[in-house]
């Protein structure tokens, strides 16, 4: 059943650092949890862990509190009357006190997209909070947590505090199974593993980039499980003209366990670094996001997967059970592709969401046509988007893109608002679309979703490399270039820059 833009939210999501460095007190982190389970133990998921306590420490801070009171005599605690922890009992007076208690008390997993430093920094630092009770689960997929195991919680850069090869057991491992466990669920929520209880997650790999390195005699290595893994669960091939091309947009990511990829010359191995988009659902509403870790574009990738992930969303967007993506855009649009590092630019990310939309708008005419169909012929779709029509999806995709047109910029700023809101039934951040349709008839809205294929969706830009210059203010010009490409192409999607201590409702 599609959901309606009456319907109060279903999942809240904090941003607790929204950047990409270099400024280290703002890197990649957020707080998801389901508004039905209020703010209760344990009730919240980390998305990564760029930055942690110390953020929420900041954020506490500059709202206001209602004090407990008892006929007439302050008592312990107080209620955060506004800002993106509103409604939260808090127990103790000072900010760091009631940081603690969040991270103790409310968190009880993160799911990490990938073991970069930006993404794990504040989470790691935090597991030397005093007073856990509980063991804290990190999440992910078998590349993310071997990165996390043997390069992070080692002994060396930081104490094995987790509770494999005799560490401490303050946390323990997740490793989720690429593409949803195909244990777990059934129906809608088939695949989707329960993190913490309201919220299930499917994780599917994406590429951050490629490295050259130098390995004697290992230029004909075949190519290891875990990428041989991927490729034969995404239907992904290697062309060689794509490794040939390839190389010159090759991003540096320094990464001696990630996935080789051979036939390339000699001595200098190519490997394809791997991050991950989560498909995240409230197991009450059916409502779903996605958040993208770092990313780069399927057109100068060598291994190509965002595709993949579209085809799953395209039929989740059709019912309206998915509602926002948060991906990356790092740099603008002056920056040349061979200095992308794995990145996104304005640019690259609309022909992404052109590519999404170009699914969105198949799915759509394939389910009216279904809808003129006889009863005996027509198939039966559980509305959340099934793995075949996913499939069928991706078969269909357009060609990638070698072709001039999948590489025009551009630019006609203009100036936006930041988004903060608060719960509501129709506020900016939930609704999927603030144009009046009272009006209209259904033959119009429909027709109006096929023009605007993306039409009630948000996209939550993240990662976005602020350089930290009184003469280039990042985000606003990215934000400038993304409202400017999304107007030309009529996707109608909403662009919204996240910022540290953002509150998103969906």
């Amino acid at each position: 059943m599609a959901i309606t833009s009456d319907e109060m939210p279903a999942m809240h999501v904090v941003v607790l650092g929204a950047g990409g460095g270099p400024d280290e007190a703002d890197t990649t982190a957020f707080l998801v949890r389901p508004t039905a389970a209020g703010w209760g133990k344990g009730s919240v998921m980390g998305v990564d862990g760029g930055v942690g306590i110390s953020k929420m420490k900041k954020i506490l801070k500059k709202h206001k509190v209602i004090v407990h009171s008892k006929n007439g005599k302050q008592t312990n605690g107080a209620t955060l009357i506004d800002g993106p922890f509103e409604g939260l009992d808090i127990p103790h007076v000072s900010p760091g006190a009631n940081a603690r208690y969040m991270y103790v008390e409310l968190i009880d997993a993160f799911l990490f997209t990938h073991p970069h430093m930006d993404h794990i920094a504040g989470a790691v630092i935090n597991t030397a909070v005093n007073g856990l009770t509980r063991q804290k689960r990190y999440a992910g997929l078998p590349n993310t947590i071997e990165g996390l195991k043997n390069h992070i919680f080692n002994g060396v850069i930081w104490p094995n505090l987790t509770d494999e090869n005799n560490g401490a057991g303050m946390v323990s491992y997740v490793r989720l199974v690429e593409g949803g466990s195909p244990a777990a669920g059934e129906g809608d929520s088939k695949g989707y593993v329960d993190i913490v209880p309201g919220l299930g997650v499917k994780a599917l790999s994406i590429s951050h980039g490629t490295c050259m390195e130098r390995h004697p005699r290992r230029g004909s290595t075949p190519l290891p499980s875990p990428s041989h893994a991927d490729n034969q669960h995404l239907g992904s091939s290697f062309p060689n003209t794509r490794m040939a091309r390839s190389d010159s947009n090759a991003s540096a990511n320094l990464d001696p366990s990630v996935p080789r990829l051979t036939g390339l010359s000699h001595q200098t191995i190519q490997c394809v670094y791997n991050s991950t988009a989560f498909f995240i659902r409230d197991t009450n509403s059916g409502r779903e996001i996605i958040i993208f870790g770092d990313v780069e574009p399927d057109s100068i990738s060598m291994l190509p997967r965002n595709e993949n992930v579209w085809a799953m969303a395209a039929p989740k967007i059709v019912s309206g059970h998915l509602t926002a993506i948060f991906i990356e855009c790092s740099y603008d649009d002056s920056r040349e592709d061979d200095q992308l590092f794995g990145h996104m630019t304005p640019s690259h990310l609309m022909v992404e969401l052109k590519n999404l939309a170009d699914m969105v708008a198949r799915s759509r005419n394939s389910e009216l046509h279904s809808q003129t169909m006889s009863p005996k012929r027509k198939r039966t779709s559980n509305g959340n988007g099934s793995m075949s029509a996913a499939k069928a999806l991706r078969q269909e995709s357009p060609a990638r893109s070698d072709s001039p047109g999948r590489q025009t910029v551009f630019r006609s700023p203009q100036k936006v608002e930041k988004n903060y809101t608060r719960p509501g039934r129709r506020h900016a951040l939930s609704g999927p679309s603030q144009t009046p349709a009272g009006n209209k008839s259904q033959e119009d809205r429909a027709e109006e979703k096929l023009s605007r294929p993306l039409d009630g969706l948000k996209i939550i830009i993240t990662h976005i490399k602020n350089e930290l210059d009184d003469e280039r203010d990042a985000p606003e010009i990215i934000r400038k270039q993304l409202r400017d490409l999304e107007k030309e192409a009529g996707l109608g999607c909403e662009v919204i820059v996240s910022h540290s201590g953002q509150a998103l409702y969906f």
